[in-house]
């Protein structure tokens, strides 16, 4: 059986917005972008090209 994650308890909970969060926000999806490149899902120039976008959605952050 292959292992697996399971969340064990949540602390601090609140809401994560691009106003409180907008560095972890970025990271994250910039690393969904990183994974889907890896896996072949998008192509180096699909990549950049969202990756921009998703630059300049946190530029006025």
């Amino acid at each position: 059986m292959a292992e697996r994650a399971r969340l064990v308890k949540i602390e601090n909970d609140r809401e994560v917005t691009k106003e409180t969060d907008s560095q972890f926000l970025f990271e994250y999806q910039r690393a969904i972008l990183l994974e889907l490149k890896d896996k072949g899902v998008l192509n180096e120039i699909q990549y950049r090209y969202a990756e921009e976008k998703l630059k300049k959605q946190f530029k006025q952050f």
